[in-house]
């Protein structure tokens, strides 16, 4: 048991910083986060939902089941609660680069480019790693006509998928974004991937 309340605070400094750390999430509320992830792994995603929403309601503020939370809901289809979960994280911790990234999925899935856009490019100055931010910028500016830049932006998403050690260890299920890319489906649904690589032990 300690040894995992010592990983849980190693990945709170690596992955928020030191002043978050100070609220490390309840060890009931790892557990159920936990037994969530293992549902979405399974593609359990209802279930998956129930456990990640005990464990928001043992830590309201648990940034990272917000952020979960809110990428399942994405690809569940539920694109206004999952920016209202990405807000939620936000409210919590406005430097997090996959809730921006969530939030961009969901307004760009709700046709809200120019704001998706801006989700997007804040995700990007946080962590310009992170792929699907990428993925998100290049459909919101596709879908506005900005051809051009929407393929710069498919260059960089390329880059960073042929270039693993360059990938952001912290990515969260986003949706398809827009049929433009349907071959960034595959990416959007890697929902166990993330999952495997963002579970508490």
């Amino acid at each position: 048991m300690k040894k995992g309340l010592a990983l849980v605070l190693t990945l709170c400094i690596l992955g928020t910083g030191v002043a978050h750390c100070l609220a490390a999430p309840p060890l009931e509320a790892i557990s159920a986060y936990n037994q969530g992830v293992d549902l979405a792994m399974e593609e359990k995603f209802d279930e998956a939902l129930a456990s990640i929403d005990q464990a928001l309601s043992l830590d309201q503020n648990f940034t990272l089941a917000w952020i979960t939370k809110a990428g399942i809901l994405n690809v569940k289809g539920r694109y206004n609660e999952s920016l209202e979960a990405s807000e939620r994280a936000l409210a919590i911790d406005e430097n997090q680069a996959d809730a921006w990234t969530n939030k961009a999925s969901a307004l760009i899935s709700l046709q809200r480019f120019e704001e998706g856009l801006e989700a997007a490019n804040r995700a990007i100055e946080l962590d310009p790693r992170l792929s699907e931010a990428w993925i998100d910028r290049a459909t919101a500016l596709s879908s506005l006509g900005r051809t051009q830049e929407a393929d710069e932006a498919m260059a960089m998403v390329k880059f960073l998928t042929e270039t693993p050690s360059t990938t952001s260890p912290t990515t969260v299920p986003t949706t398809p974004a827009a049929p433009t890319f349907p071959f960034m489906a595959l990416l959007a649904s890697g929902v166990a991937l993330f999952l495997a690589r963002e579970k508490i032990r």
